[in-house]
């Protein structure tokens, strides 16, 4: 094998690996887009010893006044983007946004979320927020 041959097919290689690295970076980066999107742990946590608690009371509690706030104008906290959005109802763009890795928080706080916790006003809004911190 000649000298340039060994270099042209070294080029080619080397050209097809960073591709196929790029290619990989790419899917990881969009499949766990995907995952915190959907609130969903990507993988199980690694350690069965951790322990998550609520710092104040459920905010179940906060859930009771739903129709009242619905009409009056309140602010719906809910998942958004893998995080914690505030929405003013009608409305597809947040008020609010926490950056917070929901799937770690405990089921029933995800259920919550899901279903969305309304909120009297937005310093209510930020009051549930602190409450997943």
């Amino acid at each position: 094998m000649t000298y340039r041959r060994y270099k042209t097919l070294t080029i080619i290689l080397l050209i097809v690996t960073v591709i196929a690295l790029l290619l990989s970076a790419v899917m990881l980066s969009i499949s766990r887009g995907a995952a915190a999107a959907s609130g969903e742990p990507e993988n199980p946590p690694e350690s069965a010893t951790r322990v998550y608690y609520t710092p104040k009371p459920a905010p179940s509690q906060e859930n009771s006044e739903t129709e009242e706030n619905q009409t009056e104008g309140g602010f719906l906290v809910t998942i958004y983007r893998g995080g914690i959005g505030v929405f003013q109802p009608g409305k597809s763009v947040p008020v609010l946004t926490k950056n917070a890795e929901v799937y770690l928080l405990p089921q029933e706080d995800i259920k919550l979320l899901r279903d969305g916790i309304w909120a009297r006003d937005l310093s209510h809004a930020k009051e549930i927020l602190e409450d997943f911190d």
